[in-house]
């Protein structure tokens, strides 16, 4: 195995790592603990990104397509910002299936993407389910050439920001799960802010439809189709072998968690970079900390958890390359062991900075609030850790069902 980037990957992080430096880096402090970014900054952050190739529209979303460089991007925005990913991640989703939609739609949605002016979410996670995704209330009742959607979703990424919806229902008639691309300008629906602990300027929120009437065509088996027999989605041979070899929304999920692993990664990385600064210029008792074996010690487990968490990440984005079955199981654990690596990192990290650690003042609180989260959403840890054993243990070992 390859670990190391070629030189277009390594372009790439480089173009991506100095416009976020340059132009978030500076304000995260201050803006972070605001709360849920507006729409409009939303859409300012997407046209900032967009210079360096990350973007939503067809050309650019290649990239959210390839694993690996989807990781950098990941690893990179956990490093400086971990709140701006949903904008990218959640909202690519959506963003994919769009140039497939019926005309009357692309009209509208595909020059939004190419001006970087769409916010889409990923709405399954419903108030009573959970993680049991396969046990959806939100119904679908087809209606002559529409479907209307009834039910409630909660802790959705961009849910108050979005102008598009991949909305997971229960066909209300064959009992079937499937998604629907819901436009809110067409079919209207409510939203409410969830505040929460960590990655503040992300919007959170509770999805509302009520009676929306959404096309028939905006349905996730005729856009999947529409999109590979027009042409107008280029996916790689590899991901399109797990589209046909798994659920096509399994499949869809092993890149989002592979890439939560690499952004619990950045987030862990940023912390450990503090704190090797730290202990080079914090003296006490006549010498740098850094020179105390307790401190070395924290740094060597720090940077062993950190270098392990990379290597898996970058592994289950090889296999979903590769169209490996394998990457289900790898995503789930990178997602896993990524987040519980950053809660460790940046809790020694405080412990490190000693009383700065728990100033408002550093951005050290900040780092352990946004790795603390990592461990829930896109499925807990549990729930990653039981796809795992099914997926290592085979069928009629599923401990969810």
């Amino acid at each position: 195995m390859d670990f190391q980037f070629n030189d277009e990957q390594k372009m790439f992080q480089q173009s991506v790592r100095e416009l976020l430096e340059k132009e978030f880096a500076p304000i995260v402090d201050e803006r972070d603990p605001k709360g849920p970014l507006s729409r409009e900054e939303g859409i300012d952050v997407m046209k900032k990104l967009k210079k360096v190739g990350v973007g939503l529209d067809p050309e650019s979303i290649e990239d959210l397509l390839d694993p690996v460089m989807f990781g950098i991007i990941a690893e990179e925005f956990g490093r400086v910002w971990p709140s701006l990913l949903p904008l990218f991640g959640m909202g690519a989703i959506p963003a994919i299936f769009a140039p497939s939609a019926s005309e009357d739609a692309r009209k509208r949605l595909v020059p939004r993407l190419e001006a970087a002016e769409f916010i889409g979410c990923f709405a399954e996670t419903e108030p009573d389910a959970g993680c049991d995704t396969s046990n959806l209330s939100t119904t679908a009742k087809r209606e002559g050439d529409y479907y209307i959607v009834n039910g409630t979703k909660s802790w959705i990424s961009n849910a108050t920001i979005a102008d598009t919806a991949f909305v997971g229902v229960k066909d209300a008639d064959t009992g079937d799960a499937t998604f629907l691309l819901v436009e809110k300008e067409i079919s209207p629906f409510e939203a409410t802010e969830s505040p929460k602990m960590g990655w503040k300027a992300s919007p959170t929120g509770e999805m509302f439809f009520d009676n929306c009437k959404v096309p028939v065509e905006n349905e996730m088996s005729l856009l999947m189709e529409k999109a590979i027999t027009s042409g107008s989605l280029n996916i790689p041979d590899g991901f399109m072998k797990l589209l046909t070899s798994m659920t096509p929304i399994t499949a869809m999920l092993t890149i989002p968690r592979a890439g939560m692993g690499l952004a619990s990664v950045g987030i862990a990385q940023a912390a450990f970079e503090a704190s090797v600064k730290y202990a080079r210029e914090r003296v006490q008792f006549g010498k740098p900390i850094g020179r105390f074996q307790l401190i070395q010690d924290m740094l060597y487990q720090m940077n062993v958890l950190i270098e392990t968490a990379r290597l898996l990440g970058y592994k289950a984005a090889t296999a979903i390359i590769d169209g490996d079955r394998e990457a289900r199981r790898l995503s789930a654990m990178a997602k896993v062991y990524g987040g519980q690596a950053a809660f460790k990192v940046t809790d020694m990290a405080i412990q490190i900075h000693g009383g700065m650690g728990i100033s408002q003042e550093m951005p050290l609180e900040r780092y352990f609030r946004d790795a603390r989260l990592m461990t829930i959403p896109d499925g807990t840890s549990e729930i990653m850790k039981l796809i795992t054993g099914y997926t290592i243990l085979g069928k009629g070992f599923a401990a969810y069902s």
